[in-house]
């Protein structure tokens, strides 16, 4: 049996699927494992107990659970949920986002293969185009995820910050950073997975000033940041502007298996639904 090009690339070895399937062996084992890798939130009650009633008001109220497995949402995906998100984040920051500033994609790791390949690889006038990671290492899952057999990413080697004997932290070279036409898009991952380090609020608004700049997206990945599930352990102020497509999550929040990512990106006057 032969493939075409994308056949071979979602069928070869990745460094993430290999990791993942690891981890999902040993969770189906009968084993008693503890879990100390892979990003799977842990089983609080507290929080579990929220969940549990929450499904048993949409089993007992009257045809919400039907319209929860029957129905189609819009290709943005369910518009009430927008809104709602967006009506938070007015809240909690005063942004002015709205439901079409928000779309749902079924894991936020769907939401960067969208945005990787509509950012980097040959555009339609053959130029290869790069995502720009100005802090190495990042998130082992973004290797593989474009489409383009040329290589997508150009990554920058961090300045090291030595705090005390045993510790340091990964800060962004900035002098060695080179934004030049090849670069289509700017990406960190905030916190970042699974390194731990968090990019301070003066980094990000320097990078928010380069892609200002070159009027080029800053895609933030923050599955683990504020508003949820904000395990983050620093002082940081959450931002986002017309430049910035922010990547929120679901699964860090303790429902990995519903595997919903939440972009929250530029407006745009075509609906999304």
């Amino acid at each position: 049996m032969r493939f075409t090009r994308f056949g071979d690339k979602f069928t070869a070895e990745s460094g993430i699927m290999q990791l993942m399937e690891d981890l999902g062996n040993a969770v189906a084992g009968s084993s008693d494992v503890i879990m100390l890798g892979g990003g799977n939130p842990s089983h609080i009650p507290a929080v579990q107990h929220i969940f549990r009633e929450r499904m048993a008001a949409i089993l007992a109220n009257g045809n919400e659970f039907e319209r929860l497995v029957g129905n189609y949402d819009p290709p943005g995906g369910n518009v009430s949920f927008r809104a709602n998100v967006a009506a938070m984040l007015n809240e909690l920051y005063g942004w002015p986002v709205t439901a079409n500033n928000i779309a749902l994609t079924n894991g936020s790791q769907t939401a960067f293969f969208y945005l990787f390949n509509l950012f980097g690889g040959t555009n339609a006038a053959g130029e290869h185009k790069k995502i720009l990671l100005p802090l190495a290492p990042e998130y082992i899952g973004y290797v593989d995820a474009g489409l383009d057999q040329q290589d997508i990413f150009v990554a920058n080697r961090p300045q090291l910050q030595f705090l005390d004997e045993h510790t340091f932290k990964y800060r962004i070279d900035f002098d060695a950073i080179h934004v030049d036409d090849d670069i289509s898009a700017i990406c960190v991952s905030r916190p970042t997975n699974p390194t731990g380090n968090v990019l301070t609020d003066g980094e990000v608004e320097k990078l928010r000033t380069l892609a200002h700049q070159h009027d080029i997206p800053l895609i933030i990945d923050n599955a683990y940041g504020a508003p949820f599930p904000n395990i983050i352990f620093e002082e940081v102020t959450p931002v986002w502007d017309e430049q910035i497509v922010l990547c929120l999550s679901l699964s860090k929040l303790g429902l990995p298996g519903v595997r919903t990512g939440v972009p929250i990106r530029y407006d745009d006057p075509r609906e999304v639904g």
